[in-house]
């Protein structure tokens, strides 16, 4: 049992959902979050909704991830503009990295063009991961515990 207040269906359900909107966008991770967050009583269980929320939306984005690096593997780079972005890339992989935290933490730019262009230019998979999961644990703690902190419930 993952926790003495929430069962464990509602974490295995916004997972799966949680896959879903990764790779459809018009499914709302946001909206599946505070949804699951409405029948939480504790802080802790909302803090474990927030991860397993990272965790699904995070299966979503490798899947997508690939799919853009098989792209940029297959892509016939006639005038030389896929190259040109992958060695700004290689120059820059501390700002491509903030580049996709901020993006998995804001939502700006969108998570799913960053997550196809990491792949289509050859992002070093692990450092997208990582930025990726921490963005998303941050932004759905947030999202979860929001409303909580409007009503006053967490003082």
């Amino acid at each position: 049992m993952l926790s003495a207040a929430a069962p464990a269906w509602q974490f295995a359900s916004c997972f799966g959902l949680s896959i879903v909107s990764a790779l459809l966008p018009w499914f709302n991770g946001e909206v599946i979050v505070v949804s699951f967050a409405a029948l939480m009583r504790a802080p802790a269980d909302l803090a474990l909704l927030a991860v397993f929320a990272a965790a699904g939306q995070m299966l979503g984005k490798c899947l997508l991830y690939w799919v853009g690096f098989r792209a940029g593997r297959l892509h016939v780079d006639r005038n030389g503009r896929l190259e040109r972005w992958r060695e700004r890339l290689r120059g820059r992989r501390l700002q491509a990295l903030g580049l996709v935290f901020v993006s998995s933490t804001i939502g700006i730019p969108p998570l799913y063009l960053t997550t196809l262009a990491a792949g289509t230019v050859g992002m070093r998979f692990s450092g997208f991961l990582g930025a990726a999961a921490c963005g998303r644990v941050i932004r759905f703690a947030a999202v979860a515990f929001s409303p909580g902190l409007v009503l006053g419930l967490w003082r």
